[in-house]
């Protein structure tokens, strides 16, 4: 896992030809979904692992933190030890992104789990056909892609895991 600040962020999403921000009017990709976050966090846990496994594998991804206004010292305990982990001391104000290989899935599915349980707003970007989940605030996953198939697929997790679609653009 490599941290980098926000430019550098910018400088990834272009490289990887995607929007900064789908809400904005970028060009984004074709397929929309947005449904419900699960309740627990061993259900939210395995949404993300699952979303790792088959809507992105063995893709390189990036985790935006973007929003966590409001967060307890516990919670940015957790999460700079992770950083930690990966030799980054930097505050999360000063590199909010998070690059993971396609090795580290199991670390993407840690720091997006727990942003989502803490409440705060990220995204989560893989080039994989232009592929991105949005957490709103730990309430709403918002899900873009370029891919049909993947837009299926996703609908057969949400299927499986019984997680709520509240709206198809």
């Amino acid at each position: 896992m490599k941290c980098i600040s926000v430019g550098e962020i910018s400088g990834w999403l272009l490289k990887q030809e995607l929007p900064e921000d789908p809400y904005r009017g970028e060009v984004v990709p074709d397929h929309y979904l947005q449904f419900s976050v699960p309740k627990s966090f061993l259900a939210l846990e395995n949404f993300v692992r699952q979303f790792y496994n088959r809507i992105i594998p063995e893709a390189e991804t990036l985790i935006h933190f973007t929003d966590w206004g409001l967060y307890q010292e516990s919670q940015m305990v957790a999460i700079a030890g992770i950083r930690a982990g990966a030799g980054e001391y930097r505050a999360l104000r000063e590199a909010p992104g998070h690059v993971l290989p396609a090795s580290s899935g199991e670390a993407g599915v840690a720091l997006f789990s727990l942003a989502t349980s803490f409440a705060w707003s990220c995204y989560l970007y893989c080039p994989l056909e232009r592929t991105i989940l949005c957490n709103w605030e730990g309430e709403l996953f918002d899900f873009w892609t370029d891919s049909l198939l993947k837009k299926e697929e996703m609908r057969t997790l949400l299927k499986e895991l019984k997680i709520e679609e509240t709206t198809d653009v």
